[in-house]
């Protein structure tokens, strides 16, 4: 339910010149690096299928989607990797919240390459998901545990509550969903009234 990515953003020749002068700066306000913000934003929603990178659930269950950092970009933090293609992805706005991850330092041990940091979570691109995390299918829940005793697996369900009732029941309302559409390839306005309704 919580897929790994596979596909981060791959900057074209002008974008990686229009990101080194902005000095990696991720909120330059230069027309380009806002013109990258969109391609962006575009790419991930169609490579993620406009799920969050961390708890799987479609944006519109959780707020509205957004440039997530991995490793944190603050200051303090690590800006080096504010353009690392594999330290961005898309996350719904309650993952990226003050209340879980915000400016939750992810990372247990830093590396000057990104792809040789070690992670506190599991990382959407570097692990693969279905060493850590087990899945429960019923109609009315979808509930995630820990597999293979991952403490990466223990501290993302932790931070981002993903073993919550709310995200049960709402991975098990899409997961009906989907299977409705499957089965009956129902047409976009009879989906919609049955979201509504199932939103209750």
């Amino acid at each position: 339910m919580i897929n790994q990515l596979t596909t981060p953003y791959n900057y074209s020749a002008q974008e990686s010149t229009c990101v080194t002068n902005a000095a990696n700066n991720w909120d330059s306000q230069t027309n380009c690096i806002k013109a990258l913000k969109i391609a962006m934003n575009t790419h991930f929603d169609t490579q993620q299928g406009e799920r969050c990178c961390y708890c799987g659930l479609l944006y519109d269950r959780t707020g509205r989607g957004e440039i997530e950092h991995i490793a944190p970009k603050g200051a303090a933090l690590y800006p080096q990797f504010s353009y690392t293609p594999n330290n961005l992805a898309k996350a719904c706005q309650l993952c990226n919240s003050s209340s879980m991850k915000h400016t939750y330092d992810t990372v247990d041990t830093v590396a000057v390459v990104y792809d040789q940091c070690e992670f506190k979570i599991v990382h959407p691109y570097l692990d693969d998901h279905a060493l850590h995390y087990n899945w429960s299918y019923g109609l009315r829940n979808v509930i995630i545990s820990v597999a293979n005793d991952s403490d990466k697996a223990k501290e993302s369900i932790r931070i981002f509550e993903l073993a919550s009732e709310k995200r049960t029941r709402a991975r098990a309302i899409e997961r009906n969903q989907e299977r409705l559409d499957n089965l009956y390839n129902l047409p976009t306005a009879i989906k919609n009234r049955i979201k509504a309704v199932l939103k209750f």
